[in-house]
Parts: C-alpha cells; structure tokens; sequence
C-alpha cells in the first residue's frame, strides 16, 4: 500500500471525496479553530480552482444520525453550491464496488485484512466507490480504513490536519495563565534623587 500524504496540496485535485467525519467537522460549531481554518481554506481553494468536492450520501446519512433539523437546513443549503456534488449511490458506484470486493475476494479475504465489522466495511468501500465513479482521486477522512480502502484503488487519502494552514491562522496564540488572587499592583513612589557633585 502507498502512504498518506503528509505536505498540503499544492494544486488541488479536480473531485475530492470526502466522508462524514470531514462533513460534522466542516458543520460542527465545535470544530477547533486550526481545523476550522483549515477546512475554510480548503472550502475556498477549491471553489476558486473550480475542483468539485463530492459528499456521498451514504456519508451524509452517517451525519444526519445525529444531526438536528439545522443539519438537514444547512445540507440543503449546501445542495446550492456549485462545487459541491452530494453524491448517489448509483449504477457506476456499483460498478467500482464489485471490483472492490471482487479484489478482496480474489486476495483470499473479503474483509481484506481489517478487523472492522462487516456492515462498517461495506460503507466504508460504498464511499469509496462513489467518488471512484466520479473520478475522485483524494479522499479527506479521518478515518484509517476509509483512507486505506482509497489506496488500494488508486486514491489518496489525506486528513483535516493533513490539509494547509492558512498564514493567518499560523500566528502564535498567547497562551494566558489565569491569576487567582489578583491584587493591584502600583508603582514604587517617585524617588527624588539630587544629583552627586563630581
């Protein structure tokens, strides 16, 4: 298997699949701020290079699971935009998940050596094989066997840290240590000194 790559994309490709864990984070309020920054840069570098980021729905379904009414509003939201492709499981995403299993199958092993439950697998390579009909060739998960099951049909896999972060938001935050018995503190009084004769 290839490895992951660790340096920010400097291009980007022209469809990137990502799956619900990318999804709640780019939702999520309560996504931490590097990684928020990073998601927005992301958002924004792709819809200027015009590359198209694919969420499939058996992803957005794991999302909706827990997920309000405010999910399914802003998921409509995002239905709108142009760059963002929400995905169906449809006949050529069948297609590519029968020689996913098909390769398995023939290594000797159906679950290809993971020992994640069957019903997480066949999601996991659904996902996978969605955005391989499409012509996804990276994948942003944070998920280890999502990622794998990409490498093994030819697709990067990267995670939300993996992605660049912004100039703007590489800047050193002070950390403050919070004082317990706060006291004002006032200057010496002014000392009048007379200056020594030489």
């Amino acid at each position: 298997m290839g490895k992951h790559p660790r340096a920010a994309l400097k291009t980007l490709p022209k469809v990137i699949l990502v799956d619900a864990n990318f999804i709640v984070a780019y939702i999520s309020p309560k996504t931490a701020a590097d990684d928020r920054a990073r998601i927005d840069n992301f958002i924004e570098r792709a819809e200027k290079s015009k590359s198209k980021i694919v969420f499939p729905m058996p992803a957005i379904a794991e999302f909706l699971v827990r997920a309000d009414l405010a999910g399914v509003d802003f998921l409509n939201r995002l239905d709108r935009k142009t760059f963002l492709v929400m995905a169906d499981f449809n006949r050529a995403a069948a297609f590519e998940l029968s020689q996913i299993d098909r390769a398995a199958l023939n290594a000797g092993d159906k679950k290809d050596e993971t020992d994640a439950p069957w019903q997480k697998i066949k999601v996991d390579r659904q996902i996978i094989a969605i955005g391989k009909s499409l012509g996804a060739t990276l994948v942003i998960s944070g998920d280890d066997s999502v990622r794998n099951n990409a490498l093994r049909v030819g697709m990067q896999g990267m995670t939300i840290p993996e992605l660049e972060l912004p100039e703007a938001a590489k800047q050193q935050k002070l950390a403050l240590v919070p004082v317990r018995n706060p006291r004002i503190i006032r200057p010496p009084k002014a000392i009048n000194l007379k200056p020594v004769a030489p």
